[in-house]
């Protein structure tokens, strides 16, 4: 298999709030190695101008269906699709960027804010849905944010924000687990940094940009998995969106460790594999219950029975922090 790793949902000078210029952005994305990026911009395709390889990355143009809650990762479509503000209902814009022959993820949707430090929540509040491919499972916002309890913390989260992540949230996991457990179609997850570089101002004097590109980038990423090599041609957006949909991807926190080529996450029947490039905490989830949890650099597990296992990985540095998270696969 061939691993590509990539961010998903940015915003660019086309959002609101966004600051930087997609040549900008892909600079940045470029100097951190990274495949791939998805920029996201609020209701707007602006950035589809941009789309293809730029030297070493591919960029590729999304949309962030943004009314006041229930947010949506729109991709695949060549038209933006608009919600009202006040939109209640997400299952209109779900159908909408369907039958426009595109498909979307569930952006950020635990994400609770910080009031102290001046963050609405944007949180997902409509599950009776259907038609989505899956959920942000781990967002770079949602959990630094999160970790804001004061100016002390603030500063050293904000100089150090990979030391600080506490990986996706419990109840993002349970749920996700839960929608799966006897579903006909698994949904998937995906990573997002839904990062503004937008410069914000605290305590009256201090200033600072949340996140420079150059760090958001070297943190939570989606890397995909493909047959063969992508050919740097233009189609190549498309393998890569088509990985999303189906969930051959995983999610990784690359600031400590690159696992690309090195993580191995196999179910067959009667037997689960795992393999990470270094030793590492290895848990093993089936049907959303822990069935082992081990430290080293694989585990197999051999008369494993039917059900729906995916895969946690902890990295040691200094402590465990969370590394890689699977995608959900079947065993019949």
């Amino acid at each position: 298999m061939f691993d590509y790793s990539g961010c998903i949902h940015m915003h660019s000078e086309y959002s609101f709030d966004g600051l930087r210029t997609p040549e900008e952005i892909i600079s940045s994305a470029n100097s951190c190695g990274l495949d791939y990026i998805i920029i996201t911009d609020h209701f707007s395709l602006e950035a589809k101008k941009y789309e293809g390889w730029h030297r070493n990355t591919l960029l590729i143009a999304g949309e962030e269906i943004s009314p006041n809650k229930n947010h949506y990762l729109a991709f695949n479509i060549d038209k933006a699709v608009i919600a009202d503000r006040t939109e209640s209902n997400p299952q209109n814009y779900i159908d909408d960027v369907n039958r426009a022959g595109g498909f979307g993820f569930i952006a950020h949707p635990d994400h609770i804010g910080n009031r102290k430090f001046g963050v609405n929540p944007y949180t997902w509040i409509n599950w009776d849905i259907t038609g989505y491919s899956g959920f942000s499972v781990w967002d770079l916002q949602t959990d630094w944010q999160e970790t804001l309890k004061g100016p002390l913390t603030a500063v050293m989260s904000y100089l150090f924000p990979a030391y600080f992540l506490k990986g996706p949230k419990k109840e993002t996991l349970e749920r996700w687990d839960k929608i799966n457990i006897g579903a006909e179609q698994l949904k998937y997850g995906i990573g997002e940094i839904d990062n503004h570089e937008a410069v914000k101002k605290y305590f009256k004097f201090i200033k600072a940009k949340i996140f420079p590109f150059d760090v958001a980038f070297r943190t939570i990423r989606t890397h995909i998995l493909l047959e063969e090599p992508l050919s740097r041609k233009k189609e190549d957006i498309g393998r890569v969106l088509e990985a999303l949909r189906l969930g051959s991807s995983y999610i990784s926190n690359d600031y400590f460790a690159d696992p690309k080529g090195g993580f191995v996450f196999k179910v067959s029947k009667g037997k689960v594999s795992v393999r990470v490039p270094r030793r590492a905490l290895i848990k093993i989830i089936k049907d959303g219950k822990k069935i082992i949890e081990k430290i080293s650099d694989g585990i197999e597990i051999s008369g494993a029975e039917k059900g729906i296992y995916r895969c946690e990985i902890f990295l040691k540095k200094y402590f465990y922090h969370p590394w890689i998270f699977s995608n959900p696969i079947r065993m019949d």
